[in-house]
């Protein structure tokens, strides 16, 4: 039975969720901006210009072409599936979570043919047993892979995947939309084909922009497989680049909050970003654990530096919703067979910190302890707090 409560113990809501994220101010200021015409304003290129470089950077993607489209995350996704699957073509799918499985519906949807390992959802996805399959399945053209699955935090080592996958000269499409911007990724030097990120995950920008690293063996893919189309075609991109425009008008106002957000990276430099991630993984593990909690992903290294989900007594809608109805705070459920018995916790760009941390461990102690669990508050926050030490 939960203790009610005669008021509500929050001044400001705050979302802890894996993506989208809370907005910092530097991201909110550049929304303020005077808009412009981003068809006619030559300034506007070369913002967006900028913008590409620095993704170039941070993916490292200086042989590839870098895209940055408007539209969730998700048109990234189907575009790069649309563009390197054709009717017939064996598909490799690493199937160890929620996304990584529905790659298989994007594959079948175009006319592909799925082939699911079969993974275990608490592991990372072993790249022996990537090599294996695709010894096995000598005729697969494509394999699709999740870098971090968000839904069950489980994190893949891409990597050395990436390496099996160039060996078998397959090609592979990379879901990066929870770790781009909070990991080291190497586009051109681990071989990946096309590689996906979003705005509202570790960049702390506003849905809405899809963010493509796109290599030469993708552009000649895209023409081999002929598909029609306009808005998800790299062809129609590199036309219109070339003529220094953009096939249709451009979001300038979430252009500019996502070069606020890679400018922060900047100052900061990648390497601290991804030890402030990692330490983040830690401090929420340490946290839910000391609380009597168990994280989903079986080991630390197998869990997303941005995002851990882990086990709850009481089923997770119902959960989630009385922490925020009471103490305003948002934490994250999950989809799938895992809906009603896991919880999440975003610790994604800003949110990777120790005040975001302390937050959230101790609002989750106060809700068990609201539904008669006697936990440790006190010492989960100081476990989560250790990790930044």
């Amino acid at each position: 039975m939960v203790v009610s409560s005669v008021y509500r113990r929050f001044a400001q809501k705050r979302v802890l969720t894996p993506g989208p994220t809370e907005l910092p101010p530097w991201v909110r200021a550049a929304l303020a901006r005077e808009t412009t015409n981003p068809d006619l304003d030559p300034g506007f290129l070369r913002e967006y210009e900028e913008v590409v470089e620095m993704l170039r950077a941070l993916v490292g993607a200086w042989q590839s072409r870098v895209y940055v489209w408007a539209g969730e995350a998700m048109l990234g996704l189907e575009a790069a599936v649309a563009n390197a699957v054709r009717p017939g073509s064996k598909v490799l799918v690493v199937d160890n979570g929620v996304y990584g499985a529905g790659f298989a519906d994007l594959v079948k949807m175009y006319g592909g043919e799925p082939v699911l390992l079969g993974l275990d959802w608490r592991s990372a996805a072993d790249p022996a047993a990537v090599d294996r399959a695709l010894e096995r399945e000598r005729d697969v053209e494509v394999v699709t892979l999740v870098h971090c699955d968000t839904p069950t935090g489980v994190y893949n080592g891409l990597e050395e995947i990436a390496k099996v996958v160039s060996a078998h000269g397959a090609f592979l499409i990379v879901d990066a939309v929870s770790s781009v911007g909070a990991d080291v990724i190497d586009v051109d030097r681990w071989g990946i084909g096309a590689l996906i990120g979003g705005s509202q995950k570790a960049l702390n920008a506003p849905p809405g922009l899809t963010i493509m690293a796109v290599s030469k063996r993708a552009l000649e893919r895209e023409a081999e497989v002929g598909r029609r189309s306009y808005y998800m075609s790299y062809r129609v991109w590199e036309e219109w680049l070339e003529k220094e425009g953009f096939p249709y008008t451009m979001p300038d106002l979430l252009i500019y909050a996502l070069k606020e957000s890679l400018k922060k990276i900047q100052e900061e430099g990648l390497h601290s970003v991804v030890a402030r991630h990692k330490a983040a993984r830690a401090a929420a593990r340490r946290g839910v654990e000391a609380l009597g909690l168990e994280p989903f992903a079986r080991r630390v290294e197998w869990n997303c530096p941005t995002a851990t989900a882990f086990k709850t007594p009481i089923p997770a809608p119902e959960f989630r919703r009385h922490i925020w109805e009471k103490y305003g705070i948002m934490l994250a459920g999950s989809w799938g067979p895992v809906e009603r018995e896991v919880m999440r916790i975003g610790h994604m760009g800003v949110q990777a910190s120790a005040d975001h941390l302390a937050v959230a461990i101790s609002v989750l102690g106060a809700a068990l302890r609201d539904y008669g669990f006697n936990v440790p508050v006190g010492k989960a926050v100081e476990e989560a707090l250790e990790a930044f030490r």
